[in-house]
């Protein structure tokens, strides 16, 4: 898809294309943290006075995990992350300045100021069917969280705030993506900024209505939201980002942009 896009004749010219690399075990409100760290870090670098205007018009692309980071760079989440896990007051609760500082910049979210369209693409909003049973031990072990995180948080999770959850450790991504997980029916709850147009393209495979299909990894219904402008279906593995039709879709959505004045 990078390939394809950036050699377009009408895009080439008109976009700057940027990729964030993220470890996709951490937890999901800690990667969208780095995020959003990443964009106010670009932004004071290339434009410190705030002239450019094209970089006050961005678009997010998120495929898989990468889509729920995406919704999260567009929502007011207010203190909804904080009710998940304890009903006991953010100020209310013990802890170092350095970890109520990352906890706040974590899970209390405004909409990224610069962004104007997202596009989710074969993103799992309800949950995916590997985050469950013995795949979700199995990657478990594979995951090493980042030390300071862990230092950080491993006292906080284990204290008498959120002894009710019955959590040892700290959350990975693949537990925040098990369906029915509080995370994600939390995010569900929580609509695009109407500031932000959305887009969504869902795989598939087989012939006939989408409704109960999946490739295995994502089915219709956890790919599927309500209030976006589009939804494109295509018939194809996971890596769809790779399937002429998606390419062609993200194609058409950021010329659409760039009439969006």
């Amino acid at each position: 898809m990078y390939n394809e896009v950036t050699h377009d004749p009408v895009l080439s010219g008109r976009y700057q294309f940027w990729l964030f690399q993220y470890n996709t075990g951490q937890p999901i409100l800690y990667s969208a943290m780095l995020l959003r760290r990443a964009l106010r870090s670009v932004l004071d670098e290339v434009d410190p006075t705030g002239d450019d205007e094209a970089l006050r018009r961005m678009v997010i692309i998120g495929h898989s995990q990468g889509g729920i980071l995406t919704k999260l760079m567009a929502i007011h989440s207010r203190n909804r992350f904080w009710e998940n896990a304890t009903e006991e007051p953010f100020d209310d609760v013990k802890m170092v300045p350095e970890t109520r500082a990352l906890l706040r910049e974590a899970m209390f979210l405004e909409p990224v100021p610069t962004l104007r369209r997202v596009v989710f693409i074969a993103t799992p909003h309800r949950g995916s069917y590997q985050a469950t049973g013995w795949a979700l031990n199995l990657i478990r072990r594979f995951i090493n969280l980042p030390g300071t995180l862990v230092s950080q948080f491993q006292g906080l999770v284990q204290g008498q705030t959120f002894s009710h959850l019955g959590i040892s450790q700290l959350p990975t991504s693949v537990d925040n993506m098990s369906p029915g997980h509080p995370f994600l029916r939390a995010l569900n709850d929580l609509p695009i900024d109407p500031g932000i147009t959305a887009h969504s393209i869902i795989a598939v495979l087989g012939d006939g209505p989408v409704t109960g299909k999946t490739y295995g990894v994502v089915a219709y219904e956890s790919a599927h939201i309500d209030g976006v402008e589009s939804e494109k279906i295509v018939r194809s593995g996971h890596s769809t980002q790779a399937h002429p039709e998606t390419i062609e879709e993200v194609r058409r959505i950021l010329t659409e942009h760039l009439g969006a004045r």
